[in-house]
């Protein structure tokens, strides 16, 4: 989790959950577990960032860089509803979070109900990596070039849709994002330092089959 989140309380009630905790300056959401993420934000937060637009920036960067993020909105929701001049405004939003950024929104009334429901999600998490019965994944249908060259960009780890379409249209060409080097990445790119390196560490890791438990030497001439 992002070390800001320590005078949250959130992370004390996770270790008092069993949870193992570490922290990490993170450039995207406040929790990260497994493949997955977390944003906390309080009631005022989240209706604040709602008027100055932050939210919507938040949201597109937790979508571009993971599949279904969720959000916690914690505190006293009806409480801040009052203040609004237009609560209307907060269901819209909340669409647009579902609809068209493909985050779960979750309320909850303070730290203790937050830490519950991170520490129940990655359980669930956990429990679906023990899973036997195989997931049948559709593979896409590709109609043209620019479609084909966004699914291999978008496939690298926290690369989406839009993220890989702005990499293209700054470097050109597939090859030339490969063949990016991270500092080119994080500032020419946009993806940011630690973005970056994670693209960058995959792209240079060396491949080891699972299946191959051991090392075949060439045999020489007189051998």
């Amino acid at each position: 989790m992002d070390g800001r989140e320590k005078p949250s309380g959130v992370p004390d009630r996770l270790r008092r959950l069993g949870a193992r905790v570490e922290f990490r300056l993170l450039d995207v959401a406040d929790y990260i577990i497994g493949d997955r993420v977390v944003e906390r934000k309080s009631t005022d937060d989240f209706v604040s960032s709602l008027f100055s637009g932050r939210l919507f920036d938040q949201a597109r960067r937790l979508s571009e860089s993971y599949a279904m993020p969720l959000m916690v909105v914690e505190g006293n929701l009806q409480a801040s509803l009052h203040k609004l001049s237009r609560p209307r405004a907060l269901w819209g939003s909340m669409l647009s979070l579902v609809l068209q950024y493909d985050i779960r929104p979750f309320f909850t009334i303070d730290a203790a109900q937050t830490a519950e429901l991170i520490f129940t999600y990655a359980r669930h998490l956990s429990y679906g990596k023990r899973r036997t019965i195989p997931i049948i994944i559709k593979k896409p249908r590709i109609s043209t070039d620019a479609e084909c060259q966004l699914l291999v960009v978008g496939s690298l780890p926290t690369i989406g849709p839009k993220l890989a379409e702005r990499l293209l249209e700054r470097f050109g060409t597939i090859r030339k994002v490969f063949c990016a080097s991270p500092s080119e990445l994080a500032f020419r790119g946009g993806l940011g330092r630690s973005r970056s390196q994670r693209v960058s560490s995959i792209l240079d890791l060396v491949y080891r089959s699972k299946h191959i438990t051991g090392r075949q030497s060439t045999l020489g001439s007189e051998e």
